[in-house]
């Protein structure tokens, strides 16, 4: 019986999030778990910029952006889940496998 096994892995680690019975329900699950991940890090990125933007006024030192949010946001928006490439920050992934009933 094959199953799908969805999870996410960074430079790190790697955990399985589901494991699901047909491939649609692991690509639902799969784009669910990425739009969480985005949704995540525009947040972040948005609170970061604040404080950056903060402390560069209290220190009097020109602001700097950083697009690391932006860049992770972008790796993870296409449809084209076979070639994400989010290195070294989270990925969903999907893996099909063989499971033999003893």
């Amino acid at each position: 019986m094959k199953v799908w096994q969805v999870g996410v892995s960074d430079c790190e680690s790697s955990s399985i999030i589901c494991v699901c019975s047909t491939k649609e329900i692991a690509l639902r699950e799969m784009f669910k778990k990425r739009d969480s991940l985005v949704a995540d890090w525009k947040e972040v990125e948005a609170q970061v910029e604040k404080e950056r933007r903060e402390w560069c006024e209290k220190e009097g030192r020109e602001y700097f952006e950083d697009d690391m949010y932006k860049q992770m946001i972008s790796n993870l928006s296409s449809n084209d889940w076979e070639n994400w490439n989010n290195y070294p920050h989270e990925r969903p992934w999907i893996y099909e496998t063989e499971v033999i009933a003893v």
